[in-house]
């Protein structure tokens, strides 16, 4: 699902951000295609101020000279002096005939009452505008019109200047764009598939915690389950193994040893089926805890708490369960009373209630376990240290895991693996934080890291 999902994801950004990079190269392709025009229209005017100058100020024009500036910039030059035009055919062939481009040129300036044909009256040069001339084969031109007098009368130029088509330019230019354009798009379809992937990796990550919490809820539910189906079959197995005797009267009664026997097994079976139904009722109370965690429905009081009552409370609750485990606990206190905790006490006194209980059960015989607490600026760190077996360091990342058991050979049926799942909830809704370390000579220690409330800060030290 992950996959298929990676591969959507993927192909939907690579496609709009494709969409948007092909847009982008299409207008800088367009943007390219409108500064070569404006160079190739730069270009044309030099032409022709640099005629035109020659034609003023310059040696004598020659045929070599005409045919040499034509080729070489793709122009038609036609000069008339007193009407009479030069005799001189030009240096290449355009698509359309020379002298209909000529005289399409002259019309385009009698629009702007620039005549070739008439003398001008003033002694300044009369130029037209550069306009644009089409020919019959889908060729185009620029073209203008200069008219200036001269000592024996006056002349007339008409420039034309081959205007490179833009499906050319295109052709020119395109393929390069296009391979921007396709190298960008593979660019962006691996860039897309790294991202994705990482994107997805919380995603397949919840997935399968979310099928091992499944998975081990019902193994978990399986085995209460069994024990409750095989105690019922039992009871009747029982029953339907001790039928009643048949008495002197003639009438259906069992004998008292019969009745004991019986009783005495059915109530065995009965304690089996109601510590199972406790043990179903606390894992499904555990699991509801966290999915209403999950959901964001899980609030706690805010209240003041004492905590130096909370912990001697908490020490008294363990102090008889220790002892039938033959285990010491301390509770190490500093001497100045410890600020209040703004919070649910229920609520921690069950986040405590969880670390005793885990630390008890994984602490052997003649050893102890130390509750401390000490306040440094604004946190107090509440600690529970055992002198178990202690956690690997490989395992510690994920002992806040539902479901998630350090021993997996243990086969404590009080212990589901959710109890420190729920520590670190507690914790985070009171905005703490939990951690877990090595005791020092063995065994592990947890600390909560809890906020003081705010006319307590800076008290202690």
């Amino acid at each position: 699902m992950i996959k298929e999902l990676r591969k959507k994801l993927t192909l939907l950004y690579t496609v709009t951000t494709g969409t948007i990079l092909t847009l982008v190269v299409a207008g800088l392709l367009f943007y390219n295609l409108r500064v070569s025009e404006k160079d190739a229209l730069q270009t044309f005017q030099n032409q022709i101020v640099a005629v035109a100058s020659r034609m003023q100020y310059g040696s004598t024009i020659s045929g070599s000279w005409l045919a040499q500036t034509e080729a070489s910039e793709k122009l038609i030059i036609h000069i008339e002096e007193n009407r009479e035009p030069f005799l001189y055919s030009g240096s290449w062939a355009p698509a359309t005939d020379r002298q209909t481009l000529i005289d399409r040129a002259r019309e385009e300036a009698l629009k702007e009452k620039v005549n070739p044909a008439v003398r001008p009256v003033s002694s300044s040069v009369i130029q037209s505008s550069v306009f644009t001339v089409k020919g019959d084969q889908g060729d185009s031109y620029y073209g203008t019109i200069l008219v200036f007098p001269t000592a024996k009368g006056y002349q007339s130029l008409t420039l034309l200047g081959y205007r490179t088509p833009g499906i050319s330019l295109i052709r020119s230019q395109g393929p390069r764009f296009l391979l921007f354009d396709i190298l960008g798009i593979a660019a962006l379809f691996f860039v897309s598939w790294y991202f994705v992937g990482k994107s997805l990796e919380p995603v397949e990550m919840s997935r399968k915690r979310q099928n091992e919490f499944i998975a081990a809820a019902s193994h978990e539910l399986r085995s209460p389950l069994a024990v409750i189906e095989s105690s019922v079959t039992a009871i009747d197995a029982v029953a339907a193994s001790h039928p009643p005797l048949q008495s002197a009267e003639g009438s259906d009664s069992p004998s008292p040893l019969q009745s004991a026997e019986c009783s005495e097994k059915q109530a065995q079976y009965l304690k089996n089926i109601r510590s199972e139904c406790r043990r179903m009722a606390a894992l499904v109370g555990d699991m509801l805890l966290l999915a209403s965690t999950d959901a964001g429905n899980w609030s706690i009081k805010q209240e003041t708490v004492d905590m130096d009552t909370l912990l001697i409370e908490t020490y008294e609750l363990f102090e008889p369960v220790c002892q039938n485990s033959q285990v010491r606990l301390f509770l190490e206190l500093p001497e100045e009373t410890l600020p209040h905790i703004t919070g649910d006490a229920s609520c921690l006194k069950q986040l405590l209630t969880i670390l005793l209980d885990n630390a008890v059960s994984y602490t052997p015989a003649n050893k102890k376990i130390t509750i401390s607490a000490a306040v440094k600026g604004k946190e107090m760190t509440i600690s529970v240290a055992d002198q178990g077996c202690g956690i690997p360091a490989d395992v510690r990342a994920h002992i806040f895991d539902r479901f998630y058991r350090g021993d997996t050979s243990r086969t404590d049926k009080r212990h589901f693996g959710l109890g420190l799942s729920i520590a670190k909830e507690l914790t985070t809704l009171h905005g703490g934080r939990i951690s877990v370390d090595e005791t020092e000579g063995g065994g592990a220690t947890f600390r909560v890291k809890l906020p003081v409330t705010a006319e307590n800060e800076g008290q202690r030290l």
